[in-house]
């Protein structure tokens, strides 16, 4: 027998400190500008999935830490096992700063394969399978379904309504912007901290290994450009830097 979401929830939620909560997102198509594998735009259809309501906050993520994850290899993929010990990563960037440490604000400066070894230990901890989104999955989530270009519909951010650079100078809270909410009533999908998604930029793909571009999303808090926040924008850094 399946669990319900809020079962789920509460899961996650004897591992993680608040906030946690899945959102169930039905299936539903999104419209993708050109930009790395796409030469041109597309339509793509997308199936029900589930996503996390809020960003992982610093808090969360320090029970990875706490938990051995930077040592236990099994969480790692190959190509992040290496990374990690080219670069002796103990924590993400900026982790001990203290502008950026606030417990309910999203960890920032995450690699790609950071935030893929952390739902894996929280996928082995509960038992669950718990993984970043494909793009796909985070412009559905962001847009519902018409093409609204932010989370909260067609109106260019004003420093009350998200986290961007001319809101705050650094992260906030991830519940901080209650009225920001996509339709499916997801948090920070735009501003705060760019979110990663497990497609490569350059082939489409969702595979796990390798070191090519993966793309983002969302733009953050040090972006002073309404464009950079579109629901629709797509970046493609590579996995092992920690993006903003």
């Amino acid at each position: 027998m399946s669990l319900s979401l809020q079962a789920v929830d509460a899961v996650i939620l004897s591992m993680l400190p608040a906030p946690f909560e899945w959102r169930a997102i039905p299936g539903g198509n999104v419209a993708l500008k050109a930009g790395g594998y796409l030469p041109e735009a597309a339509a793509i259809a997308v199936s029900p999935f589930t996503i996390a309501k809020y960003p992982v906050t610093n808090a969360q993520y320090a029970r990875f830490i706490e938990a051995g994850g930077y040592a236990a290899q099994e969480y790692w993929t190959r190509s992040g096992w290496k990374q990690r010990h080219r670069y002796a990563w103990e924590a993400p960037r900026f982790w001990n700063e203290p502008g950026y440490s606030h417990p309910n604000a999203p960890v920032i400066g995450v690699t790609w394969f950071e935030a893929v070894a952390f739902c894996r230990w929280l996928s082995a901890e509960t038992d669950l399978s718990i993984t970043i989104p494909s793009e796909v999955q985070w412009q559905r989530a962001a847009q519902g379904d018409d093409t609204r270009e932010f989370p909260w519909g067609d109106v260019d951010p004003l420093p009350e309504t998200c986290n961007w650079a001319r809101a705050h100078n650094g992260t906030t809270p991830v519940d901080a912007y209650p009225d920001a909410a996509s339709p499916f009533g997801v948090m920070d999908l735009c501003g705060n901290v760019w979110e990663l998604t497990r497609t490569h930029w350059e082939t489409g793909t969702d595979e796990f290994e390798g070191i090519d571009r993966r793309v983002v999303r969302g733009g953050s808090w040090v972006n002073d450009s309404p464009i950079t926040l579109m629901t629709t924008l797509r970046d493609g850094p590579y996995p092992m830097d920690g993006y903003m």
